[in-house]
């Protein structure tokens, strides 16, 4: 009994694959670059209101000896991501607030890639945490956030939980956040158990960082930024239209601290 063989792939069958495949990396292509130009395009949505930022400053005036989260900056206007790791090298400072849908974007798009340059020792990265979209948005939930993330800080990776707070955030812009999703939930996936987690909640639950938020966002104003995010090398804004695809940030910022 004689058994055919079957036939292999044609070459027609084979170019059809090879084009899906390429249809699929394009429309990856076209996602990426769609995440990262929409965290681009709504900056302007969360825009200062100068009228309402002055009354959120009025509204606390915490002391200028207030607790520090681990690695702040020596001027107490941001944590360094990365200390240590890229000493002389450009520095790079990005502006957010936890509610801003942009920051969202970009963080969610890009932040493996902005975060992995800094580890890597490319640059220096400073977060700088906002909360002016509390009053903006009448609620707590980015005051709530920033004090969260720095609370982390003294108990595992600050960037870690960072990104969790923007992976989950609320798709309708004023919902906010949760004190279970910050308190107990978001170190519940970063793997956080034991006394390390007592810890964290007993900094949440104290509100140990929110002055230190409340100065994070005045010096932010302070020194002129208007919208976020914002993204600074060496003190100078960088475009992020110019940013097209996600693993293109390193390359950004080796453009402009060249002063390109």
């Amino acid at each position: 009994m004689s058994s055919k063989k079957s036939a292999g792939p044609t070459p027609a069958s084979n170019r059809r694959a090879q084009l899906r495949a390429q249809a699929e990396a394009d429309a990856k292509r076209a996602r990426t670059r769609k995440i990262v130009i929409t965290a681009v395009s709504v900056v302007a949505v969360a825009v200062l209101v100068i009228g309402g930022l002055v009354w959120a400053q009025g509204r606390s005036k915490p002391a200028a000896n207030g607790a520090v989260p681990p690695n702040t900056t020596a001027a107490g206007t941001g944590i360094i991501v990365n200390p240590g790791k890229a000493d002389g090298k450009p520095v790079v400072e990005l502006f957010f607030d936890y509610q801003c849908p942009g920051c969202g974007s970009l963080e969610r798009s890009a932040g493996q890639y902005i975060v992995g340059g800094a580890q890597h020792g490319d640059y220096q990265l400073i977060y700088r945490p906002m909360t002016f979209l509390d009053t903006n948005l009448r609620n707590d939930a980015s005051l709530r956030a920033a004090n969260a993330a720095a609370c982390y800080a003294e108990v595992g990776d600050y960037a870690a939980y960072h990104q969790a707070v923007f992976n989950n955030q609320p798709t309708q812009e004023g919902q906010g956040y949760s004190d279970d999703l910050l308190r107990n939930q978001l170190p519940a996936q970063l793997g956080t158990t034991g006394d390390k987690l007592t810890q964290f909640q007993q900094c949440y639950d104290t509100g140990k960082y929110k002055s230190f938020a409340n100065r994070t966002n005045t010096a932010a104003a302070k020194d002129g930024v208007t919208g976020t995010p914002t993204v600074r090398v060496n003190g100078k804004n960088l475009d992020l239209s110019t940013l097209t695809a996600a693993d293109q940030f390193g390359a950004a910022v080796a453009k402009a601290a060249a002063g390109q």
